[in-house]
């Protein structure tokens, strides 16, 4: 039985007054005796309430802080990941699966720019990735926030740029990327001269001069239908034309810090006997003021000389262009610049061939490298650059697809110096 809540007195159920006190009862008051109950039952749901909200929350995945999770960051070089996406042995399936593990995730490039363009999602940057230079591409789509630094750097066909992006997709031999911030460039031109003939010419560097040259008699004589090649020198800080020399098809021999020597075939007769053949030659050895390109001295060789047997030099079919190399160029002409020769006297027949050649500069090994062309074959003319530890390979550079001649890096300076049929330049690693 209900009671009043002012004096306690028992009250009958739905009475309007206490019959002691005659305190007017609210109708719907809840009795004392159920309020009690009323309010154990409100404390126990609320409890209820808070420990399911504490296990839901609790088993939440969790989210990093910031607007955006983290996206994970892969270190493959382009070339590295092009080279295991687009392997021959691959089928489309598992070139699929491949691509499946790295989707969506971030990486660092660096790149040789192609074009530009302007597109409907934000400027969009065409790269060659080396592996396969004449086809496979690098479609890398900037935010339109990345204008402004794309227009600032002035990037021109050919530089080489470090950039990140997003694994986007991938099609024929083309991967796309998303979400992608200009970082730098990665070789910084200094200067490119694309006006003088640098066709199969090497390079021969001194303290203020940089020299090109035909390193071979075949590159001396077998030039037609283009001009026939003279030596140039280059103002090493400018890039400039300094002078080129006035006799053609003369061979690069020499420089040092007062001349740079040059090598001409005047004459070759071949003589023979009963099983034994001989030479008589004629030639001459022009050293060059290195700086004006006028004659300093010349030396006119005529002897008789027991020079090669056939099968001492060379094993196997040998040609004019051999003997000259081997027997004329590499013993006579060397013997007679030495002799007459200046202080810091360097030889280019003593530097490695473009395929053998390597310089190692602050833990990375620069080298020429061979990349396919087109699916079609390969060309042995590219710049790689690989780290002296992993040997990953960090950047690979064609030169605007045209190959390279040869490349010298000063490790006094860090200076790059490149000869391509393109032209020749200077960029600071």
């Amino acid at each position: 039985m209900p009671s009043c809540p002012i004096c306690g007195t028992k009250v009958s159920e739905g009475a309007g007054f206490c019959p002691k006190c005659l305190r007017r009862l609210m109708k719907g008051q809840a009795p004392k005796g159920k309020s009690k109950k009323k309010l154990v039952g409100i404390i126990v749901a609320c409890v209820i309430v808070i420990s399911a909200v504490i296990v839901v929350t609790t088993h939440l995945p969790k989210v990093p802080s910031g607007s955006v999770a983290e996206i994970d960051y892969i270190a493959f070089s382009a070339y590295d990941f092009a080279e295991k996406l687009f392997a021959p042995k691959l089928t489309s399936f598992q070139r699929d699966d491949f691509w499946k593990d790295y989707a969506g995730k971030q990486v660092k490039w660096t790149n040789e720019l192609k074009y530009i363009s302007s597109e409907k999602e934000g400027p969009v940057a065409y790269f060659i990735n080396p592996l396969d230079w004449a086809r496979t591409e690098v479609v890398a789509v900037f935010d339109e926030s990345q204008r402004s630094t794309l227009i600032e750097l002035e990037l021109n066909e050919g530089d080489l740029v470090t950039y990140t992006g997003v694994l986007a997709s991938f099609r024929g031999t083309e991967i796309t990327l998303t979400d992608c911030t200009i970082l730098s460039l990665s070789i910084v031109p200094l200067w490119w001269n694309g006006d003088i003939d640098t066709y199969n010419k090497r390079i021969l560097v001194g303290d203020e001069v940089l020299c090109l040259g035909p390193s071979t008699y075949d590159d001396a004589t077998e030039y037609r239908p283009r001009l026939p090649p003279k030596i140039t020198a280059i103002d090493r800080e400018t890039g400039e034309l300094m002078w080129e020399s006035e006799r053609t098809e003369s061979i690069l021999v020499g420089i040092d810090s007062q001349y740079v020597y040059g090598w001409h075939l005047a004459q070759l007769v071949l003589r023979s006997e009963p099983d034994y053949p001989w030479y008589w030659y004629a030639s001459n050895i022009t050293a060059l003021n290195i700086t004006s390109g006028q004659i300093g001295w010349w030396s006119y060789l005529a002897k008789d000389v027991d020079c090669m047997w056939k099968y001492d030099c060379l094993p196997d079919e040998w040609s004019q262009s051999d003997f000259v190399d081997c027997c004329v160029l590499g013993e006579s002409v060397k013997e007679e610049i030495t002799e007459e020769g200046e202080s810091g006297l360097a030889f280019l027949v003593d530097k490695p061939l473009l395929s053998e050649l390597t310089y190692e500069y602050q833990g990375v090994i620069y080298k020429s490298t061979c990349a396919v062309y087109g699916g079609a074959g390969r060309e042995c003319g590219a710049l790689q650059a690989l780290d002296q530890q992993t040997s990953e390979v960090l950047w690979m550079m064609t030169f605007q697809e045209e190959g390279m001649n040869d490349f010298f890096i000063s490790e006094v300076d860090g200076i790059l110096y490149v000869s391509t049929d393109n032209g020749v330049g200077a960029f600071q690693l």
